[in-house]
């Protein structure tokens, strides 16, 4: 077993087997799990789609729930 630096992301392989964490000191993690998607999926920096258009409409909302919230107050930056 391997340490991982902090702010670094692990990824496992697909297994039925148990994961177990051994934290040194000050320690907090986050535990995502899914199953496989049977199609090939597009990344963004934000979210995963199925498709390039996909993506790029779910970014460009992204980008609307930002201005709205900026433009509200809600967001200052």
């Amino acid at each position: 077993m391997s340490p991982i630096p902090s702010g670094e992301i692990a990824i496992f392989e697909p297994s039925g087997e148990s994961i177990d964490f051994i934290a040194e000191g000050n320690t907090g993690f986050v535990l995502g799990s899914a199953a496989k998607h049977p199609h090939d999926l597009v990344l963004g920096n934000y979210s995963v789609h199925t498709s390039a258009e996909a993506l790029r409409e779910g970014e460009a909302e992204i980008r609307r729930i930002g201005q709205d919230l900026r433009a509200n107050g809600t967001l200052r930056r």
